[in-house]
Formats: C-alpha cells, structure tokens, sequence
C-alpha cells in the first residue's frame, strides 16, 4: 500500500493522466456533479457550484425538493466496473494496476472521512481532496444515474454522494426518487434514511444540503455549521488556557499553546470558515457571527490576563509566545587562554 504522501503525488498524477483521455471527457465534463471538479467558467467549484445549480433550477420553476445521502458510497463503489472502463479507454495495462493501486488506498481514506464527519463534514471533503479521484470514480459510476435523474422536468444536483431533486411538484420529486432507489439498488447500494429528507419539501420552505440553509430567498451557513466552527473554536482556547494555568513557574509554556500562536491559529480556522461560506447571502448572520467569535477571544484574553496575573513576571514572554534568548539552547565559543 502506498505511505499517505507519495499515495496523494500518485493519485494527483494518475488524475491528471485521465483528464488528457478524449474517451473519459464525459465524466470530466458533468453538469450536474460537483465536488472536487474543476472550476466551471464562471470560476465556481465545489459546494458553491452545486449550490448555485440549485438556485437556477429554483429560478427555472422548480417548486419542490427532495434529497438524499448514498450509505457508506466509497466502500460501496464496484472497483471492477470502474477499472473496466478506464482499461477500455486507455488500452495501458501497466496504468491500470498503478490505478487500481491509487483508488484502493483513495476509497479507503474517503470511506473514513465520512465515519469522522462530525469533526470533518463531507462538504468539505471536496476542498481538502481537491485533486482525488474519488469525484472522478463517483462521476463514472454514476454517469448513468446523472443521466437518467435530469431527464425530464426535474433536475438531480449531486455532490459526490449526496444528491437533491428539484421537481415542479411533490409527485414528481417522489418518481424520481423511486427512480434514484432503484438505480442505486443495482450496485448494491442504499439511501442513509438519517440523512435523507422524509418526504419533498417546497422550495419556499427552510432546507438544508450540504451544510448550507436554503430558506425563501436567504443562504446561510447551517446552524450545525455555525456550532462547529464555535466548538473548534473553543476548543482552542481551552487547550491553551489548559496548558497555561498547569505548566509550572519558570517552565517555558510550548509555543503552539502561547497567546499569539492560539490566537493567529483561530484566526486561520475563523478565515477558513468565512472563505468557504462567502458564496452565502445572510449579512445579518454573519454579523452574528462576528459578535460570537469577539466574545469567545475576549473571554479567552481575560483568561489569559488571569494566568498571567498569577505567574511570575519572567513567564510573560513565554506565555505571550515571543522568543526568549535566555531559554536557548546556546553554543557559546570559548575566548582563548592568554598564552595558551
């Protein structure tokens, strides 16, 4: 099996190598799939394209939605069907075990993302895997299905293993996800009920898809979204207030724990955030956002001023994070002897 490193140089090189074949454009160049492909023209990718195809098919006339999660899709995915294809378009037997090799390892990772996705949202999987496979696999699976779901008068938006309907009304929305169960079926596969809407929804109602709120005119950030970024947060500036207050007199506090490392690591999670949710439209929320995230950095500055008020003066820079000449670790010349 391939280390994690070279295995994601392998993936990105067997991806590229793909994309240069004429008979593999049609999985490249999917309207309806998002998540990890290639920015469109209008420079969207990712959540925001899938988000922005929803809101055409809205403004198109769609009156209903309905939408769902494929269970356990990366474990699920039949790698002979998929390596048949690419084996036929390549005609390079040697390629085709190198992507063999790529995808077992790929699939597997992926698989394990989605089981940690309440610290790692399958949203964002297709920005941290940016360059995989796992789109691509999914997009050849599934080219049948994207197919069949946007013929018609309803339009299937899918991201990477979730996907929504938007139909004219209930009844039509209901078919196609008849339709979409009985597609699945024939790889094995099921729908995630927890995951999955009960039943259509009207558009002008609150739902949400891919950690995005779509509520009669607003696109926000899901509330989930919101307490996540909080909690990691938080989390942060407990870690560091923990280590501050237990670290004895006179120790140096590890720098990662420091006030300005904690600080400008948050600031980093806060910007991250904020970049991936850009694309949302709710200014109210955001600037809700804000007021919370300024009264977590102030409670955790309080909490530092209180360490530090307790610590000896010497500690200061250690808890501040500025480097200390005194603490290194020197290799001081020797001054020769006279006459020596």
């Amino acid at each position: 099996m391939l280390a994690p490193l070279r295995s994601r140089i392998v993936q990105r090189a067997v991806l590229e190598a793909l994309e240069t074949v004429p008979g593999l454009s049609c999985y490249f160049q999917n309207p309806n799939s998002f998540g990890g492909i290639k920015k469109q023209k209008d420079g969207l990718a990712a959540v925001p394209a899938a988000v922005q195809a929803v809101l055409m098919a809205i403004g198109n006339g769609a009156t209903h939605v309905a939408f769902a999660d494929i269970r356990a899709f990366f474990t699920k995915i039949p790698k002979p069907h998929v390596t048949d294809i690419i084996s036929k378009v390549t005609e390079d037997p040697e390629f085709v075990v190198l992507f063999e090799d790529a995808i077992r390892l790929e699939l597997s990772n992926m698989a394990d993302l989605k089981e940690k996705a309440q610290a790692f949202p399958i949203e964002s999987i297709g920005v941290a895997q940016g360059n995989s496979l796992s789109p691509l696999l999914g997009n050849i699976l599934l080219h049948d299905f994207d197919r069949r779901m946007n013929e018609g008068d309803c339009v299937c938006v899918r991201y990477i293993d979730d996907f929504i309907i938007l139909a004219p009304s209930a009844a039509a929305a209901n078919a196609r996800m008849r339709l979409a169960i009985g597609i699945l079926h024939d790889f094995g596969m099921t729908l995630s009920e927890e995951k999955s809407s009960k039943e259509p929804l009207r558009v002008s109602d609150k739902f949400e898809w891919l950690g995005i709120e779509f509520n009669n005119g607003f696109i926000r950030p899901s509330a989930k979204a919101i307490t996540r970024l909080e909690q990691n947060v938080q989390k942060r500036f407990n870690e560091s207030a923990k280590v501050m207050r237990e670290t004895k007199k006179g120790e140096a506090i590890p720098r990662k724990y420091s006030l300005i490392a904690t600080i400008s690591r948050t600031d980093s999670i806060i910007r991250g955030w904020g970049k991936h949710y850009r694309f949302c439209n709710d200014d109210a929320l955001f600037d809700r956002v804000d007021d919370r995230m300024a009264r977590l950095v102030g409670a955790f500055l309080g909490e530092y001023r209180a360490i530090k008020a307790r610590r000896d003066a010497k500690d200061a820079a250690s808890l501040l994070g500025v480097e200390e000449f005194a603490r290194y670790q020197r290799r001081p010349l020797v001054w020769p002897r006279k006459g020596g």
